[in-house]
């Protein structure tokens, strides 16, 4: 619920603040024009200006908006897809009001749009890579003597600290997933990382928070680790595989 929240509170501060720049006011408030010497700033068209970044935010304001739902249910495709809107929206705007603006204030913005790509793209990539993977099922290896569960948040268990492994009949939402407190929270109930689960004391996940069963295992001197796959009998093939050798 945490991510609806947020995202609804930024979309309703764009909102907000859309329909004022939109009205014409604020206009002062906006980067790269409020540095502009008065001979410059008195040949802009104010209202394509505030026409164009009025409508600018509140895409954004539907786009937050829409953000917040995706991540709430879970819609990979659709929360990537807005990220990307988010991140592309501004900088095409930039481009197509630069055009419509006398040319010599068009050119001086023309460096700070190049620096504006590049960093759109890093950030881009980035989060590209962050959500690849995080979203990534762990690979979880069984040899003689260890798991190793190779993710983010990865570890390696030695048997010689496992007291118990468990195969619960449950998937993680309904046993009590509890607060993140050092982990990756994904768009399609993908929980990786160090969670506070109340009386449980602190955990590690990687799960599906929807998908049953989870597998438990307990350790001694060592947070005890939950995880599920996608697929449920994949998850219980690593129960048989564990139960085996242990």
């Amino acid at each position: 619920m945490s991510a609806l929240i947020i995202m609804g509170i930024i979309a309703l501060m764009l909102l907000t603040l859309g329909l004022f720049i939109r009205k014409g006011k604020g206009l002062m408030l906006l980067s790269g024009y409020n540095t502009l010497p008065k001979e410059q700033w008195d040949r802009i068209d104010k209202q394509l200006l505030s026409k164009t970044m009025g409508n600018l935010l509140l895409r954004m304001a539907l786009c937050f908006a829409l953000l917040g739902l995706s991540i709430y249910y879970g819609i990979t495709w659709a929360s990537f897809a807005l990220l990307v809107a988010v991140i592309a929206d501004p900088f095409v705007s930039s481009i197509i009001l630069s055009r419509k603006m006398p040319e010599d204030i068009a050119n001086q913005n023309k460096k700070a749009m190049k620096i504006a790509l590049v960093i759109s793209v890093i950030v881009f990539i980035g989060m590209g890579f962050l959500f690849y993977y995080g979203e990534a099922e762990p690979v979880v290896i069984v040899s003689n003597d260890a798991v190793q569960i190779k993710a983010m948040y990865g570890l390696e268990i030695s048997f010689s600290e496992i007291t118990d492994v468990t195969l619960i009949e449950q998937s993680m939402r309904e046993i009590g997933v509890g607060t993140r407190a050092n982990g990756y929270g994904g768009f399609g109930g993908t929980l990786k990382g160090n969670f506070s689960a109340g009386r449980r004391g602190s955990v590690l996940l990687f799960v599906k928070s929807g998908a049953s069963p989870t597998l438990l295992i307990e350790r001694e001197g060592g947070k005890d680790v939950y995880i599920s796959f996608g697929d449920g009998e994949k998850t219980r093939e690593l129960y048989r595989e564990l139960e085996m050798i242990r």
